[in-house]
């Protein structure tokens, strides 16, 4: 008996012991291929990357587009003494570092458990849709870092302290200029002293109040502005079929936690409607029927989730947007996936739990190993690159005019080395519509062409062509064009060279 005791005793030991071994292999490996793909690849870089450091460089009127904070930082010491790429890296590098170090802040909390949490935390943080957004070279990365800190205040903070509410203060009111997506706290913080009963939560929402209208007072063109004042007028139908398609994404992309991004957008809309439907309702009364339980860790975090969703897709829907996408969502996918992780570590569904990681890190490898075998990534490591190559200079010395177009079929490898100049993609498969990618028709396209084929002739722009097609190498054998090959990429400029 004394056996068979003992063999009950330690059997769930064992039974615990192999899950937890398996999800530490997982985010082991997981974070392996995130130090490699950030190794050869660096920061991701996108159009806004340039706007950024644009703003550092003189061109304030960029602000009515985007937060001031990011151009704020990379222009303050040490990091206004180090060279371009440097200073984006490196505050990149301290995003990243400062997100690791709150997860382990975390899971401090969580004391038995504390590898159950650090581990799942940590593969939220290294999953794909986490290193796309915590990987980039601008704002968003900069907000990913204060959210987390914003959150393990929140959360897991001592209200207590004296210090507490006005920290919360003082963050949330950065937050505003860090990125605007921030205003939907003041909702979120109203609805919390109305459940927590705690006035010192007025003085946070009284913060970010004070902070937008500052804002406002001091860039009003500002993104927010332009948005709320530019929406086209829709009939019921259009506005009843934009509900539809941004409530269907946002079930696609929370479903794209496990199954990818990519593969969840061929869940058929009508399905993910429905699904959405009814999450929205889980949600909804699952945050109604608890305000009595909200020291129990999953209500702010399924509050915050829930608040963020309803403020981002109403707004979509006041200004017609249709920009619903993992990039636009990680606050949200944040917070659900860590209530996810704990309701399955407090139930002890440790199998159920290693199950979803390997399907998290499944898509997340696969993520990796399709950008390790592209020719060409939008990456800071490949734009420093051709920054210290010939072809950049050489692109320099052929440019006909001080104001010269380039246009280019990858602008990120060029952006940061044209700062001065407008540099922008040849030839585009896709128009960036009301936040959404269209196709561009085949008519339209050949307009393209043309149109860029006009400027060409008039000496107004440059053409610089990685991968040219048969179209542009006829126009290069063309008299009125002076045609330069430069290692396999196609330089086209009038014909008479810039003296």
């Amino acid at each position: 008996m004394e056996e068979r005791d003992t063999r009950k005793q330690t059997a769930p030991k064992k039974e615990n012991k192999y899950p937890l071994t398996g999800l530490a292999i997982l985010v082991s490996l997981l974070m392996g291929a995130s130090i490699v793909s950030f190794w050869k690849f660096g920061s991701y870089l996108s159009p806004d990357t340039l706007s950024y450091l644009r703003i550092i460089h003189g061109f304030p009127n960029l602000l009515t587009s985007l937060s001031p904070f990011y151009p704020f930082l990379l222009d303050q010491p040490p990091l206004s003494f180090l060279p371009l790429f440097e200073k984006i890296l490196i505050l990149n590098v301290i995003a990243i570092g400062l997100s690791l170090w709150m997860i382990y802040k975390i899971a401090l909390h969580a004391g038995k458990k504390f590898y159950w949490v650090l581990l799942s935390f940590g593969l939220s943080l290294l999953s794909w849709w986490s290193f796309r957004v915590l990987g980039s070279a601008h704002a968003d990365s900069v907000f990913y870092v204060f959210l987390l800190i914003w959150l393990y205040w929140f959360v897991w903070g001592d209200q207590e302290e004296k210090y507490y509410f006005p920290a919360m203060a003082i963050l949330s009111a950065l937050l505003i200029w860090v990125k605007l997506n921030a205003l939907f706290l003041i909702p979120l913080l109203i609805i919390w002293t109305l459940i927590s009963r705690k006035k010192g939560w007025l003085l946070v929402a009284f913060s970010c109040l004070i902070s937008w209208v500052g804002y406002q007072w001091a860039i009003p063109e500002n993104i927010l502005h332009f948005h709320v004042t530019q929406p086209e007028a829709k009939g019921i139908g259009a506005s009843l079929y934009l509900f539809y398609e941004n409530l269907a994404t946002w079930m696609q992309v929370t479903l794209g936690l496990f199954i990818s991004d990519t593969l969840s957008q061929y869940i058929p809309r009508a399905l993910a409607f429905a699904l959405g439907i009814c999450w929205v309702g889980f949600l909804g009364l699952f945050l109604v029927f608890h305000q009595g339980k909200r020291e129990n860790k999953l209500y702010p975090l399924l509050l915050f989730g829930g608040v963020y969703s309803l403020f981002f897709l109403a707004f979509q829907q006041w200004t017609g947007y249709k920009e619903v996408n993992s990039r636009t969502l990680f606050p949200y996918l944040l917070v659900i996936s860590w209530a996810l992780w704990i309701v399955l570590i407090r139930t002890e569904k440790k199998r159920l739990l290693l199950v979803l990681a390997l399907l998290i890190a499944g898509h997340t490898f696969t993520g990796h190993l399709l950008l390790w075998k592209r020719d060409s990534v939008s990456s800071l490591t490949e734009a420093k690159s051709f920054h210290h190559s010939n072809l950049k200079d050489k692109i320099a010395s052929m440019l006909p005019q001080e104001h010269a177009i380039i246009r280019t079929d990858y602008p990120e490898k060029l952006m940061l080395s044209f700062m001065d100049r407008e540099v922008i993609r040849l030839d585009p498969a896709f128009r960036f519509v009301d936040g959404k990618n269209e196709p561009i028709s085949a008519p339209e396209r050949k307009k393209e062409k043309e149109m860029a084929l006009a400027s060409l002739m008039e000496g107004k722009e440059v053409l610089v062509i990685f991968k040219p097609n048969s179209y542009w190498k006829n126009v290069a054998e063309n008299d009125s064009v002076y045609a330069l090959v430069e290692k396999d990429v196609l330089i086209l400029v009038g014909s008479t060279l810039p003296k």
